[in-house]
């Protein structure tokens, strides 16, 4: 039996860039959701990140694309600390994660991040806020 593709995407393959904005909108809702349900773990329904998208988004590479931002501040805080203001990401950081190339991952273990931190990192050096 084949493995079912995880987060929505073929493993291995390209994540599809998203609009930045559809990726601050998620970010936030994921804010909401843990300042309204401190210490759990809540799962959120595509069709609500849907409905805080633009109308024809890919809902699960937004979604995707925003696990992949929480994972890199949970794990390396301080690595975006540079665009942190009041526990907010400046909009630079949603620019360049919504396009940077990132590839899905299955089920299986997965060591690292399956986009370039590092370029990330340099994109935002480069980036003006």
């Amino acid at each position: 039996m084949a493995e079912r593709p995880h987060f929505g995407g073929t493993p291995g393959t390209p994540v599809a860039a998203v609009d930045p904005e559809d990726l601050k909108a998620i970010w936030r809702l994921h804010r909401e959701i843990a300042i309204q349900h401190p210490g759990q773990s809540v799962g959120i329904d595509h069709k609500v990140i849907a409905g805080r998208c633009k109308p024809g988004a890919d809902v699960p590479a937004v979604a995707y694309r925003t696990s992949m931002l929480q994972l890199l501040q949970h794990v390396a805080p301080d690595s975006l600390a540079p665009w942190t203001r009041n526990a907010e990401l400046d909009d630079a950081v949603f620019r360049v994660a919504a396009d940077i190339p990132m590839n899905w991952i299955g089920t299986e273990h997965h060591k690292g991040f399956p986009f370039d931190v590092e370029e990330l990192l340099r994109r935002l050096r480069g980036e003006v806020t």
